[in-house]
């Protein structure tokens, strides 16, 4: 499939390839593949040696120099592209703990209407320092019981039971007088080295797609 003439089959298949160790023999064979469709020379490259996405890029912090490099990309964004992006399991992983359009998971906040909330910069920003803004319902809370044991989610309920919600979308509920403490912790459930399992193409491509709130303009 990695040589599929239709590109969204090859560029699919390559996105999977990027995860798994490959033998000299498939090594080869991608590297041939690599000359016959110049167009998806990036995703060829970071199937070959996906180490080369955490190399010579800007640092988490520079958004203006991310910018400039998403810009340098000579394709136009794609928001399509995003989408698959978006819910591909072994890249971004958004949906893991977004819901986008009806699909995804509900950790952290829907994000289909984004597009018409916040511009480029921020959404960008969002996503190379996750931890640098949290909205406080979806900041997550660290809860130690008395017995020692902790847990960590996103706060629900504050009744007389308390509720969170971990990063795997699973609601666990406790007894208040079984808590001993409860504390804000100031690291999201987002990884913060995300756009380094991408290619600046794909984060470009992701972005159009928030921007556009899944609808192709």
């Amino acid at each position: 499939l990695a040589g599929d003439k239709n590109r969204t089959v090859r560029e699919e298949a390559l996105r999977c390839l990027r995860s798994i160790p490959h033998t000299p023999q498939q090594w080869e064979t991608l590297s041939s593949l690599a000359s016959q469709y110049p167009e998806s020379a990036d995703l060829f490259a970071a199937a070959l040696n996906p180490k080369r996405l955490s190399v010579g890029r800007p640092a988490l912090f520079d958004t203006q120099a991310w910018l400039k490099a998403l810009e340098a990309v000579k394709e136009p964004a794609d928001p399509e592209s995003g989408r698959r992006i978006f819910h591909h399991g072994r890249l971004a992983n958004c949906a893991h703990c977004h819901r986008h359009g009806g699909r995804g998971n509900v950790v952290g906040p829907d994000l289909s209407s984004l597009g018409n909330k916040q511009d480029r910069t921020w959404l960008l920003k969002s996503i190379l320092e996750p931890s640098r803004e949290m909205a406080p319902e979806y900041q997550p809370r660290t809860i130690i019981l008395t017995d020692g044991r902790t847990f960590t989610g996103i706060r629900l309920r504050s009744y007389v039971k308390e509720t969170i919600r971990d990063a795997n979308g699973q609601n666990r509920t406790f007894d208040r007088s079984d808590v001993e403490a409860m504390i804000e912790s100031p690291v999201s459930f987002m990884p913060s080295g995300l756009v380094h399992s991408l290619t600046d193409r794909e984060l470009k491509d992701l972005i159009a797609f928030l921007e556009s709130n899944g609808h192709q303009k």
